[in-house]
């Protein structure tokens, strides 16, 4: 690259500058430099200076995390052991050395010095190493707000199951029907006092527990006093001793998980048989309301029964009795049957002439009682003469004839 004020123009792999202590490229000299290669290195200063932001954000950091280790009184030890907490100021390093453990330090750090490559690598070590503690930090509290929520589900079940139980339990010795108050009273008396020794039992654990506790902590205090006079194989023995814990922790999660699934299955199985001895609580009532009332209609068909069977022997009685007197009565021949209707229409037949001659003679009787009155009165009437009353009376002979008569009639079929 030429100077501001030289003739010589610059070449077509001109670049505007090498680093930032360069000089930039006057105007002129720019418009003779290819524009595609202009392109191409300011694309690549864009991409440097993303890179110097992203570097100067972690100093920033790295420096905040510095002042509040200096205004604790902490240090920073790096991977290899060194102790960068005292030679940074303002979080930086110079060639290793502090820039600010005094004024004459400060004042012999040259004004354009830069972070060396171990330096840089210190702080990206550190600023890593700070993202995996607050990554392990963040972990562990979701990991534990999991096991909150985790508890808070499995209480929350434990307290559905007690109140369905509770909810059965009351059902069964209360009822819906016919509540009584002493009853109830009873009940939570009852209820209250497996409460109360639900409790004490759960207040000897608790005691067990701590007293549990305050000896492991006495144990951890014995432990770090004598901490000086351990040997590392001591360490390692603890180490191994570890190991040994965290694998049984881990096999007693493991069985402690398979119980809780298993009291999930004996729960949901539970509240299937609860569910099914309900109905056949409710089918056994059901099955002995009507045993109660098969019994009371089993009852009455007894006494109908009975009934029946009185009436029975009584109408046998009357059978008996009834065959007996048909037996007794004697029945004629079929002959003598006909022989004696026949009479009796001969009877009857007869019967009806000899209503019929009674009927004409009673004709002929009234018309001789006229004639006798019509004789009587011309014969006591006066200046009659007796020829004439002669005459008029009727001849025996012709009232002979006409009986006769009547009696030579055929008899009239009615």
């Amino acid at each position: 690259m030429s100077g501001k004020g030289g003739n010589q123009m610059p070449s077509s792999n001109c670049r505007v500058y090498r680093n930032c202590r360069e000089e930039l490229l006057s105007p002129e000299e720019l418009m003779h430099c290819d524009l595609q290669k202009v392109q191409e290195e300011y694309d690549a200063l864009k991409e440097d200076n993303l890179l110097l932001e992203e570097e100067l954000e972690c100093f920033k950091r790295y420096h905040k995390r510095q002042q509040e280790q200096q205004m604790s009184g902490g240090r920073d030890i790096g991977e290899y052991g060194e102790d960068y907490g005292t030679g940074y100021s303002d979080g930086l390093m110079v060639g290793g050395r502090a820039k600010n453990q005094s004024k004459a330090t400060k004042s012999s750090v040259p004004k354009g010095a830069e972070l060396q490559l171990d330096d840089k690598q210190h702080i990206a070590n550190s600023e890593i190493e700070n993202m995996k503690k607050e990554k392990d930090k963040e972990n562990k509290d979701m990991d534990r707000a999991l096991e909150m929520i985790r508890a808070s589900l499995e209480e929350a079940e434990v307290r559905i199951a007690e109140t369905r139980k509770d909810s059965f339990d009351f059902n069964r010795e209360i009822g819906d029907k016919n509540v009584v108050a002493e009853k109830i009273l009873k009940y939570f008396d009852e209820k209250l006092k497996d409460k109360g020794r639900h409790c004490a039992k759960l207040r000897g654990k608790h005691s067990a527990l701590k007293s549990q506790i305050n000896k492991h902590e006495h144990q951890l205090k014995q432990r770090e006093d004598m901490g000086e006079v351990l040997a590392p194989i001591d360490f390692d023995q603890l180490k191994i001793e570890n190991q040994q814990f965290l694998e049984r922790i881990e096999q007693k999660n493991k069985e402690l998980v398979d119980l809780k699934v298993t009291t999930g299955n004996t729960v949901q199985t539970m509240n299937a048989l609860t569910e099914k001895l309900n109905d056949f609580t409710q089918m056994q009532a059901v099955l002995r309301k009507d045993i109660t009332s098969k019994k009371a209609q089993l009852d009455a068909l007894k006494k109908s029964i009975q009934l029946v069977m009185v009436e029975r022997e009584t109408a046998e009685r009357k059978f008996v009795q009834q065959r007996l007197q048909h037996e007794a009565v004697k029945v004629p021949k079929v002959e003598d049957y006909i022989q004696q209707k026949a009479e009796l229409y001969e009877l009857a037949k007869a019967a009806k002439n000899w209503t019929r001659k009674l009927e004409i003679a009673d004709g002929q009787k009234k018309v001789i009682v006229q004639q006798l009155k019509l004789l009587k009165v011309q014969m006591e009437g006066p200046g009659s003469s007796k020829g004439p009353q002669m005459q008029a009376a009727p001849r025996p002979a012709d009232t002979a004839g006409s009986a006769a008569a009547m009696a030579a009639m055929p008899p009239q079929e009615g």
